[in-house]
Parts: structure tokens; sequence; C-alpha cells
């Protein structure tokens, strides 16, 4: 499934309805609610919602019904149907249905299928689980995140959400066709595969994925896919969306979170977005040892200059997880303090600013490591050859 790469100004907005129907778990009783994490199942405004482009956008939306929920960080819209439990995810999906069961009795038991509701729930938890995750690594909390910039304090953006003024947007579509349809009214182009978009005028980051694929009929890889994509979305909301962060940076922490979740998985970036979803090899470990120590791809002092994502093959996406795993594993610290820096630098005019990001990031790599470019490849080679 490809993720398209734009980011742009939404020009024509739209929302999201559905008839309402009641969740048999919580029942959309306020108590049962907020015990499972959620604030509505109510239908949710998606993207920039303008004067009638409801009625336009659900005219457009044919299928199967949506399903909503809202976070604390999230909303998210949810049209495909059941699926299967796939028996190699059954003993996670059963933990995680026993939790969820202790807040909501009505959680069945071993379930063969999940049904809309209960894939929405578990979905809903898991994204504000990534949330905190991805907090977790750049050493940050909710409290350090002000309505707006406020004067005389270190730069962390412009609102409460890593720095955007909104929650973050999920839609997950059952066909392709209503993908396209979302995707033609949002940014005016129809794309095939998923898209990551700022909508500019909100100051929140959108991500909408077809979830036709046959791979994404069960949770256990549709998941690691929503989780490497709202990755991209947190990453480039992190002290504001003003410019784009470096490609291997991104990437790399895109496919760490994506692959704490499930390991063979891997999301890969193509010339419009994000490829699908794919199995790497068995061993994802053993595989990017060898292309890591081959000498075929030259490690960081290469992939510094990477200008976009399209320049980040397959083998180089595999070797940027591999780096941003090392310093996220050993140097978690200072690699927090890295991404900080680099995502959000300020110009001499004190705004945000993208400009000689290389530079930017020789020279954080010698304040918070104490290396050049090739003494990083250094220690991360040692490092990757000692793994397993």
């Amino acid at each position: 499934m490809l993720v398209v790469w734009l980011w742009c100004v939404v020009l024509a907005g739209f929302g999201l309805a559905s008839d309402r129907r009641v969740c048999p778990y919580c029942k959309d009783d306020a108590a049962l609610l907020a015990a499972s994490g959620l604030l509505t199942h109510a239908p949710t405004a998606i993207g920039a919602l303008g004067a009638g482009t409801r009625e336009e956008f659900e005219a457009k939306l044919v299928g199967p019904a949506w399903v909503f929920a809202e976070t604390a960080h999230l909303r998210i819209a949810f049209a495909p149907g059941p699926s299967n439990v796939d028996q190699g995810d059954r003993k996670a999906i059963d933990a995680e249905l026993d939790k969820l069961r202790a807040l909501l009795p009505s959680v069945p038991v071993k379930p063969k299928k999940l049904d809309p509701f209960l894939r929405l729930h578990l979905i809903a938890l898991r994204g504000e689980r990534l949330y905190e995750r991805v907090q977790e690594v750049l050493r940050v909390s909710d409290a350090d995140f002000p309505e707006q910039r406020e004067s005389g304090k270190p730069y962390m953006g412009n609102g409460r959400f890593l720095g955007e003024k909104d929650k973050f947007e999920l839609v997950i579509h059952a066909t392709v066709a209503q993908h396209r349809a979302f995707t033609r009214e949002l940014a005016g182009v129809e794309v095939t595969d998923a898209l990551r978009w700022h909508v500019n005028s909100a100051h929140k980051l959108l991500a909408s994925i077809p979830a036709a694929e046959a791979e994404f009929k069960d949770d256990r890889w549709l998941f690691p896919h929503i989780a490497h994509n709202l990755t991209h979305s947190m990453f480039c909301a992190y002290k504001h969306y003003s410019y784009e962060p470096p490609p291997w940076l991104d990437e790399g922490l895109a496919l760490a979170m994506e692959k704490e979740i499930e390991l063979v998985a891997q999301t890969l970036e193509g010339e419009e977005g994000t490829l699908r979803d794919v199995k790497t090899p068995s061993d994802p470990w053993a595989a990017a040892k060898k292309l890591g120590l081959s000498g075929k791809v030259k490690g960081l002092a290469e992939l510094l200059y990477a200008k976009n994502h399209t320049e980040l093959t397959p083998e180089r996406a595999l070797l940027a997880w591999t780096m941003v795993r090392f310093l996220i594993d050993e140097h978690g610290e200072a690699f927090a303090r890295f991404a900080g820096d680099v995502k959000g630098q300020l110009g001499p005019d004190g705004r945000p600013s993208g400009a000689n990001l290389v530079d930017l990031q020789r020279e954080k790599l010698r304040e918070h490591f104490q290396w050049t470019p090739q003494q990083f490849d250094e220690a991360w080679k040692a490092w990757l050859t000692a793994k397993r």
C-alpha cells in the first residue's frame, strides 16, 4: 500500500458522518467510554470541515458504514468490516482483549472474528499507546507543549499535540474507491495508496489508508502499517510541521515503531508515498547486518544527503531503521536531544527553518555524540556486528 508523501494546504474540507450506530461494548456510556480511553463514538469531523462539504462527502463515500472514535490525541474514522483473528496474532490479541474486557465486560472471550467496533477500540488503544511510545523516545510529555508558542521559553511548536494545534486524524477505508474519493476531496487528486496530509489551516496531520489489500484483512498487518504512518505524522508534527525532517531520521523512526509491533513488517516509501506493508525476511536483523557490513550502502555519511524519501531504497530504509534503533537503544537521551534540535531549528528571525539540515545534523552529531558521520558509521557497524 502506498502512502502518498504530500503535505499541503487543504483548499476544500469535508466531514465524515454516518447513521449513528451504538457500540455494543461501551454502549456509548460516558463512564465506559472514559474507562476504555475514548471520548466519544459520535461521527467526527475529519480534515477541514467547510460549508456544504459534509453532504458532498457523504454522497461520494458510498459503501460500508463508518464507525468513529475520538481519544485524547486521535480522531479515527473506520470503514472496514469484521476481520478474522490471525492465528499468529492470537496470543497478542487475546491479551489485549483481556485488558479491554476488564474495562468493558461485554468484550467476548477468544472471538474468531473482530467486528468493526472491537477493531476500532483496539486501534484506538494501540494508537494512544503509540503516542506514548513516541513521546517516550523523544523524552517529552503533554505538559511540554503549550497551546501556543511562549516567548522566552524553549521552542516547542505552536500547539498541544506535539507542537500542532489539533489532534492527529486517521481515516481507514474499506475500499480503494472510497479512499480515492476521499483524497480527491481532500487534496484535489485521486490517490490509490495511503496518503499523509497536513491540514495547514487547522494545524493538524491526517493519514488516510485504504485497507483493501489482502494482508490488511486482519489487524496483525494493518496496525503496524497504521503505526508507521502515524509515527511519520507525529514526528513531522514535533515542534510544528514547518519543514520536512531528514528522510533517514524520519523513516528510521517510523520503521522502528512499526517493527516494535511486528518485526517482519516493513512499510516502504515510494515515489508518491509509502508502499504497502510488506513482510521482510524472517530475520530482518540478519539481512540488515549483511547489507550494512557489505559496504554497498555507505551508512549515515551517505544517507545524510538524501533530500526526500524516494532516495531511500528498501535497502537504505532497512539500514536507517537499524541506525535509529542503535541510537534509541544505546544513546536514548542523546538521540532525543539530537532529534529535537534537528526538528526544531530556528532561523535568525526566530522562525522555524529547515535550512542547511545536513550541516545542522553534522553539528548536532558532534555536540550530542562527539561523532562525525564517519565515526557514527564505525560505532553503528560495531553495534550491528555484535547484534545476535
